[in-house]
């Protein structure tokens, strides 16, 4: 396993089997607003592009677009397709009795939708896309802490040649899954060093669960749409996790997750909840917060100070950080 090399980060033995390689970044040092106008973010292959799964206007998207005027950086949100109910329900087998499982319409129209972003990002062309569903939400300092994380993922993944400037995070991988809602450690064998406060860990992926962002391939992209072509079974996260899990796709997590879905105040915080008619999850949020994300894009785009709205529990949510 090879050593980390961020300044401050914890070092890690090398008695660690190759198939549970993981590593400790530190980004305790990353607090600063970025005044890089590069509209793009760092790593991956040139050309990357950055594409929102919406369905259209509201106020995820002009969060998102805020978000990302204020990190710099640009975000293709396609139009997706009216799609008819008769077209759902072909997608999710809806009629097929031998279907393994059903899935509800809106669970199936956000399968729909990312499936829609990943062609869009193949017709555009790019080498690599980072996908976002538009309720999504990452720190102010996003592309410092992407460099922090490609080296690590060139080491997870064991990426033999030498790294470049349009590709810090090698070519050994399929998907990058750095927004979701957890994901398990895998095994090791050794005790890990005690984690410091603002530490995360790059390691293969185990079991990631949510599809807040990622970013894939083009030939990954590929693979996943034509799996897909006939329709699905299962949810969008289960499909990916399971692909995973089977080496269908090389993945690698970033744990605790660079990019979390952001809860607004009065709003409904989940369109599939109230597409599937799950009440207690489409009620509105009671604050803006936004977990695991220290110094909020979004919060942070309409604050006239540093203010932090980590999450529900933070006794410093949406105050002026010192």
């Amino acid at each position: 396993m090879a050593p980390t090399d961020t300044t401050t980060s914890s070092s890690i033995p090398n008695s660690a089997s190759s198939e549970d390689d993981l590593i400790v970044v530190d980004v305790s040092g990353l607090l600063m607003q970025t005044e890089d106008k590069d509209h793009s973010l760092v790593g991956f292959s040139d050309p990357i592009g950055i594409v929102a799964v919406s369905n259209g206007p509201s106020w995820r998207v002009d969060g998102l677009l805020e978000a990302a005027n204020l990190t710099g950086i640009d975000i293709d949100i396609p139009q997706q397709p009216a799609w008819t109910a008769e077209d759902i329900d072909t997608f999710r087998r809806f009629k097929d009795p031998g279907a393994a499982r059903k899935i509800g319409p809106g669970q199936t129209q956000c399968w729909m939708g990312h499936r829609h972003a990943l062609s869009h990002a193949l017709s555009r062309g790019w080498d690599t896309v980072l996908v976002l569903e538009d309720d999504v939400d990452w720190g102010i300092n996003i592309k410092h802490q992407l460099a922090v994380v490609a080296p690590h993922v060139l080491a997870v993944t064991q990426f033999s040649s030498k790294a470049t400037a349009s590709q810090p995070y090698g070519h050994s991988w399929d998907m990058l899954w750095i927004g979701h809602c957890g994901d398990a450690i895998p095994p090791i064998e050794y005790t890990m060093p005690t984690a410091e406060p603002q530490q995360r860990i790059v390691h293969k992926s185990n079991r990631p669960i949510c599809t807040f962002a990622y970013a894939v391939t083009a030939s990954a992209a590929t693979k996943i749409l034509q799996y897909t072509d006939r329709g699905v079974s299962n949810i969008v996260s289960t499909d990916l996790r399971w692909w995973c899990q089977a080496g269908f796709l090389a993945c690698v997590t970033v744990n605790p997750e660079l990019f979390h879905h952001h809860k607004k105040s009065g709003e409904v915080n989940s369109e599939i909840a109230v597409r599937e008619g799950w009440q207690d999850l489409a009620a509105p949020a009671m604050e803006d917060f936004t977990a695991n994300i220290r110094y909020s894009a979004r919060c942070n785009a309409r604050a006239v100070a540093l203010v932090s709205c980590q999450d529900v529990f933070d006794g410093n949510r949406a105050e002026a950080a010192s």
